[in-house]
């Protein structure tokens, strides 16, 4: 596992570590676990590949296998962070690779990156812990491994061709990294009633009955496109923004304080995971549309067919299909 502040040569290590064991006739993959710069599969995935030839770049391994995060950040996704890298290590362990390198995140600062590390580290285990640094500024990612057993710490000083590059380079690097999965992706078509939705509220409920839909109307004086029972709550999709005075009657109405109300464009430019019926990624998508009267959802993605996709797993990052990033919902938003 290597780690390292950002841009401070860690991608690069991890090509000539590749290219020495497949040199070296060792059986090697990569787990490229920096979802904001990803090289093995699309941002926002945690992708893994394996070692057929020696490679100039990461993004010359073709993806194995990907987790999908669903955004280009790990705030807010640790959990999934963590999960994802062990998966794809173990993924590649299970298809025969004895040495494995574990890519990561620049985020090495504060208690967010701090966590991210430390558990990542402790759940991987891995047999080498490997910090990059310039002035041993990830010493406080380093010194809780050193009682250890299983883990072996090993420094490298940071090469003085490594440069720091600006945000908008990197952010101009995402972009164009979408835009080469979306702009000229196929469409799909995806019924509803064949798949089941991770992250989300949206088809984890109960369809509220038409009868009642007409009540929610006159509350939000807006027209809803659909509307659900989760859990202890109400899930409301609506054409636009509505009347928030009319959330009060619903709460009365339906005796609960939990109603999610977003609007039907929230959906649109989307990032998801398109997972099989195992939950393994196929690859990412992009929803264009939801018809939420005829039950489909319309769907970019490199994929060439949909039809084994089971399960879509909502990300919280819009992007368009040229790579421009739309922003953020919160947690929970959808």
């Amino acid at each position: 596992m290597v780690i390292g502040d950002v841009d401070t040569g860690k991608t690069s290590f991890c090509v000539q570590l590749c290219n020495a064991g497949y040199s070296a006739g060792i059986p090697t993959a990569v787990v490229d676990a920096d979802v904001g710069q990803s090289e093995i599969g699309a941002p926002g995935t945690i992708g893994m590949g394996i070692a057929d030839r020696v490679i100039e770049s990461l993004s010359d391994l073709r993806p194995k296998r990907l987790y999908f995060i669903g955004n280009t950040t790990p705030v807010g996704h640790l959990m999934e962070s963590a999960i994802g890298t062990k998966k794809m290590v173990d993924a590649a362990i299970g298809q025969g690779a004895k040495l494995v390198i574990v890519d990561t995140t620049g985020m090495v600062d504060g208690p967010i990156g701090r966590k991210l590390k430390t558990y990542k580290a402790d759940l991987l285990r891995p047999d080498y812990l490997i910090g990059i640094e310039q002035n041993r500024e990830i010493d406080h990612l380093l010194v809780p491994f050193t009682r250890i057993a299983s883990v072996k710490i090993r420094r490298i000083k940071s090469s003085e061709e490594a440069r720091r590059k600006p945000p908008a380079f990197r952010a101009a690097r995402r972009q164009l990294n979408f835009y080469r999965h979306f702009h000229d992706a196929p469409g799909h078509i995806i019924r509803l009633d064949d798949v089941c939705f991770w992250n989300t509220w949206f088809r984890t409920g109960r369809s509220v009955k038409w009868q009642y839909i007409k009540s929610v109307e006159d509350a939000l004086k807006c027209r809803i496109l659909h509307a659900e029972i989760t859990g202890k709550g109400l899930f409301v999709v609506s054409e636009r923004s509505c009347r928030s005075a009319g959330i009060r009657v619903l709460e009365e109405q339906f005796r609960t304080s939990n109603i999610t109300l977003v609007k039907g464009e929230s959906f649109h430019n989307l990032l998801v995971g398109l997972a099989d019926e195992n939950g393994s990624v196929l690859n990412v998508g992009l929803i264009q549309a939801v018809d939420f009267k005829q039950k489909f959802i319309f769907v970019l993605s490199p994929l060439k067919t949909a039809s084994s996709v089971k399960v879509v797993q909502f990300g919280s990052i819009r992007v368009t299909k040229e790579g421009k990033e739309l922003g953020t919902l919160r947690q929970g938003e959808i």
